[in-house]
């Protein structure tokens, strides 16, 4: 939790909002004053937002833009003849506004450079996020975009313009901005959106401190029976939530108080969350593979060594997952993967429905109000007691079709090859925002 006082003294005695600081170093935080104002307290100076007295006739003759995407922040410079627009802010949120002299950019990209924030270009942060900007004549007037996105120029998300080089889009980008700057709109809102084209990687500026890149994914063996495919997916798990720190978690992990600042990160309501998932917290840190016990289906030797897996995602990691909250519960965290033996009461959905056969089924992974649970169907089993692993939604309370014991999957196997696709998406989200 932040120190209010200390950030009421940043605020020169200012009241404050009582919300933790979206930035906070020794000398860099930024912090909101009361009545929602962005505020930016920064090597000993504190800013208060000037938008409203910034008036400039100048066109924009250069832009730079840095982005510290694991915590949607950016910077964004505009120079305007001998002076130049300094925004700093949250992605698709507030931002601080002020003037600084043209001389000081370059000291200014290469503070915030050092405090992690990566170059990009004005309108892309990486091959795969295109900026969107958001012009405004006043509170109440018609919002005008415009993005770069491939070859392309796209106004107000329907209006495309195909260019023949990259070159030739921003500038008619600029082009388009500086008439809407005429006729009195002036930027408000930088938010990334997913691109639909190719576009370059930008290049980190010539002197720029180099990023290290988290390690590489270990390569982890075909299993050879449902029972390592249960280890082996367990230890894929593991190795992401530990060779990616950030961003995400699995709750088996994490300790409730050690690791506060990694729950704070990615879970917005920290103290529900802790009370929710106590169970669960930390069940996997001083567990190791088992044995399998004579006649144990791979369901139930991952209930008796492991017990659950809450994987959970932080904002704008999920592109391409499967995502649901998890129990169905705001605040429990928002995940691609929920397993365990205390998912839903099948028996209420049936007695709801007068429909008894439903209770032949066990869900055992959250999302059924999104069509993203599984459960098992406990008509029919294997020689080994593994039984079939269906969708459900209880939208659709009906029984599938039921499977012959000698096609039915086992659990462990299932489970390795849907970790094993939804670890491969999400370290590609989670690099590409490192």
């Amino acid at each position: 939790m932040a120190n209010w006082k200390r950030l009421q003294k940043l605020n020169g005695g200012d009241a404050i909002m009582f919300m933790d600081p979206r930035l906070d170093t020794q000398d860099e935080v930024w912090f909101t004053s009361q009545g929602g104002e962005p505020r930016v307290w920064s090597s000993g100076i504190l800013f208060k937002d000037e938008r409203k007295a910034l008036k400039s006739s100048s066109p924009v003759s250069a832009r730079y833009t840095l982005f510290l995407l694991k915590s949607d922040l950016f910077v964004d410079v505009e120079v305007r003849g001998s002076a130049a627009v300094l925004r700093r802010g949250v992605l698709n949120g507030p931002c601080n506004v002020t003037r600084v002299d043209g001389e000081q950019v370059e000291d200014l990209l290469t503070r915030y450079r050092k405090l992690g924030f990566r170059d990009g270009s004005p309108w892309n942060a990486t091959r795969g996020l295109v900026t969107l900007r958001e012009y405004r004549k006043g509170a109440s007037s018609p919002v005008w975009t415009v993005k770069v996105d491939g070859n392309n120029t796209v106004e107000n998300a329907r209006k495309v313009t195909s260019h023949p080089d990259r070159d030739t889009a921003i500038a008619h980008a600029h082009k388009r901005i500086l008439a809407q700057e005429k006729a009195g709109f002036t930027l408000s809102n930088l938010e990334l959106v997913d691109a639909a084209y190719a576009n370059p990687t930008p290049k980190p500026a010539k002197g720029a401190p180099k990023r290290a890149a988290p390690p590489k994914a270990p390569r982890f063996d075909k299993p050879l029976d449902e029972f390592k495919a249960v280890d082996t997916s367990v230890a894929m798990l593991k190795s992401l939530h530990e060779r990616i720190p950030m961003l995400h978690l699995v709750a088996e992990l994490v300790d409730a108080k050690q690791d506060r600042q990694r729950l704070d990160a990615v879970v917005q309501h920290v103290a529900f969350f802790t009370r929710m998932h106590k169970r669960r917290l930390g069940r996997w840190l001083n567990v190791k593979p088992g044995t399998p016990k004579k006649g144990e289906s791979s369901w139930r030797y991952f209930l008796r060594v492991y017990g659950s897996i809450t994987w959970v995602l932080g904002e704008n990691v999920d592109k391409g997952l499967p995502g649901f909250p998890c129990g169905n519960v705001s605040g429990g965290g928002w995940s691609c993967l929920e397993v365990g033996d205390d998912i839903y009461d099948i028996r209420e959905l049936a007695r709801a429905t007068r429909n008894p056969a439903l209770g032949s089924l066990e869900v055992f992974h959250g999302g059924w109000h999104t069509g993203r649970a599984f459960a098992f169907d406990s008509r029919t089993s294997s020689t080994t007691g593994e039984r079939a692993i269906h969708p459900f939604d209880e939208g659709t309370p009906s029984l599938p079709k039921e499977s012959r014991p000698e096609r039915i999957q086992p659990f462990g196997l299932w489970l390795h090859r849907r970790v094993t696709q939804l670890t491969r998406t999400a370290e590609r989200n989670l690099r590409e925002r490192l």
